[in-house]
């Protein structure tokens, strides 16, 4: 599997878990998954992405996911959030449309992300 994480900071802590889906179809070995942890506290501003990795698919999944970030730029009374999609030639193919906190407020920094077919 190739990886390419990117990170903001000096990266020494990690959210990690697995990305998958419900559905009985094979990935395309095209395929690309983005796994980003934002912090989404903000209601009226865009998400700010803390670090993020991109997946090329060479299995099926469940595909394993590790973000590093420095904790040092987590800011305990806000909300951190696990953004996962698969594309396939830069177009979605499932994306997640739960959401899943982690690190903050009692929050896991394991998950497993269950994604949703674009329809």
């Amino acid at each position: 599997m190739s990886r390419t994480p990117e990170t903001v900071g000096k990266a020494s802590a990690t959210v990690t878990g697995t990305v998958t889906y419900r559905q009985r179809i094979a990935l395309p070995p095209n395929a690309k998954i983005e796994v980003k942890l934002q912090d989404v506290s903000r209601a009226d501003a865009p998400a700010m992405t803390i670090a993020e990795q991109t997946i090329t698919a060479d299995r099926q999944v469940p595909i394993p996911f590790s973000l590093s970030y420095d904790p040092a730029t987590i800011i305990p009374n806000h909300s951190y959030s696990i953004l996962a999609r698969i594309t396939v030639e830069d177009k979605p193919l499932f994306v997640n449309t739960t959401s899943y906190a982690v690190i903050t407020r009692a929050n896991p920094s394991t998950v497993e992300v269950v994604l949703e077919m674009v329809r």
